[in-house]
């Protein structure tokens, strides 16, 4: 072979090599729209409205919460240099307090089935 064989033939696989890539990029992105597709396919359907309006109600049902309650919270305290008492770390604990009131809010929203029981 010569030099301008090789030089001919390595200009012809690297075609061939950025022809593979865009390929794979396409299939790629391809790939991921078809999952995403699949993921959304049982999901229910909400319009921009609705889904607006479930916003809304969240907002409104974390804006209400009564967040002030002490009971709530765990505080860690610390003394600093001057022995004053800070707090060092707070943490929240009644999710599911808060869960429940957006719960709540959300599930207004809709007229929920209940399961007829053919016992």
């Amino acid at each position: 072979m010569t030099r301008e064989d090789l030089i001919t033939k390595t200009a012809e696989l690297e075609a061939t090599l950025k022809a593979n890539e865009a390929a794979q990029t396409q299939l790629t992105k391809e790939l991921n729209e078809a999952k995403e597709q699949l993921e959304n396919i049982n999901k229910p359907k909400l319009s921009l409205e609705q889904s607006n309006l479930i916003y809304e109600v969240i907002e409104k049902a974390i804006e209400s919460y009564d967040f002030s309650n002490t009971d709530d919270y765990d505080f860690d305290f610390g003394l600093d240099y001057n022995s004053r008492i800070y707090i060092d770390n707070i943490e929240f604990n009644d999710y599911a307090g808060l869960a429940e009131e957006v719960d709540n809010a959300v599930t207004s929203l809709f007229d929920i089935q209940k399961p007829i029981n053919n016992d």
